[in-house]
């Protein structure tokens, strides 16, 4: 990615779909479990800042305890400008430990509290203890994810191919597994392991859920810590909306991170146009100037007749010097496409411009940045 350039649309970021805090019983699990209990809020935040890690799902077993506690530590590393704060967004969520042995995170969305958790835990019949995995929901799968999704949140089967994992739970529970399979609500899951074959009733009913990962960190270091397996997701301003709608495109807006190496927000084309400014045109730039902003990917122009769509690419043509290709077309479309290039005299005149009017192309060629301008008169 150009530094200090923060286009337009979407961004790739690096998301973190499963973590724990010392609020999980299991947190810190080894010998110095009593010390790492210990940590607070802004040193459990600070992990994955100094990661790069953009977006955090909050999902201790069966609690939602620290939601609220970290959205306060948030703002607070925020306003005292700690050394190694960056932007990090918090979706509030929850490891559920549910009927049948299998475990399924719920994300919600970034407004959510500690008491939203509480009360979807009410919800699906949980009665255990807050952190604790030896007890379950007193409600099924289904019905766990059909709560999640009544609540407004994303329903996501944690790690299917391992330990209390959907694919390793179920793998002899045929009309268990194929009642979850039968369900339209889950688009995505938590796969471990990349290579590992799926269900057959998986491959027959033609599934082909989103496959996230996630760090399932319970230790600030080591091989399953912050930062160590997480997922790119493609959205714009990240948001449980933004997420909902890349896990439904799938591969074109998933990267995990034990199948993609760098950052593929780098992965565009040398040659970018970033900008459009437009400058005391007819209808336009006229208080101020208009800008249109591009992304280094695809850009989709959309809107009825009228609203600017061949008056968006004229004047970039005419910004570029590119003007002298319409003598390729027939005069016919020559002449609807000459007002672009022509001042008003009259109000009745077809002319786009003004004899004030100023064009600016901002251009991007590697790391160096270009203004192309151009004038009327």
């Amino acid at each position: 990615m150009v530094e200090q350039w923060n286009w337009a649309g979407a961004h790739w970021w690096k998301f973190d779909f499963h973590t724990h805090t010392p609020k999980s019983e299991d947190y810190g699990k080894g010998p110095n479990q009593s010390e790492l209990k210990n940590r607070t809020p802004k040193e459990w935040l600070l992990d994955y800042m100094k990661t790069g890690i953009d977006c955090v799902v909050v999902t201790d077993h069966n609690s939602g305890e620290w939601i609220d506690e970290l959205k306060n530590a948030l703002k607070e590393l925020e306003l005292e400008k700690h050394l190694d704060y960056r932007l990090l967004y918090l979706f509030p969520g929850v490891e559920i430990s549910v009927n049948g042995g299998i475990h399924i995170l719920a994300i919600l969305s970034e407004d959510k509290t500690t008491s939203d958790i509480n009360t979807l835990l009410g919800a699906v019949g949980f009665r255990g203890g807050k952190g604790k995995t030896n007890d379950c929901t007193e409600k099924s799968p289904v019905e766990v994810i059909e709560e999640i999704i009544k609540a407004g949140g994303l329903a996501i089967p944690a790690h299917v191919d391992q330990e209390n994992g959907l694919f390793k739970e179920f793998q002899n529970k045929g009309t268990s597994l194929e009642q979850v399979f039968k369900s339209k609500l889950i688009i995505a899951m938590e796969l471990c392991d990349i290579s590992v074959s799926k269900p057959v009733l998986y491959t027959d009913k033609k599934l082909n859920w989103a496959e996230v990962l996630g760090s399932d960190a319970h230790h600030p270091t080591g091989d399953k810590s912050p930062g160590s397996h997480f997922t790119w997701v493609k959205m714009s301003t990240p948001s449980l909306e933004g997420v909902r709608l890349a896990l439904l495109d799938g591969d074109i807006a998933i990267k995990r991170s034990d199948n993609f190496t760098g950052n593929p927000n780098e992965e565009h084309g040398r040659f970018i146009i970033e900008e459009l400014s437009v400058e005391n045109a007819k209808y336009i730039g006229r208080d101020k100037p208009f800008k249109c902003q591009f992304n280094p990917w695809l850009n989709t122009i959309i809107g009825g007749r009228g609203t600017g769509k061949s008056s968006l690419l004229e004047l970039l043509r005419l910004t570029l010097r590119r003007e002298k290709e319409l003598r390729a077309l027939p005069e016919s479309i020559q002449g609807d496409l000459r007002k672009y290039q022509e001042a008003y005299k009259t109000r009745n005149d077809d002319g786009l411009l003004t004899e004030d009017t100023t064009l600016i192309a901002t251009y991007r060629k590697d790391d160096a940045v270009f203004r192309i301008q151009w004038n009327y008169s």
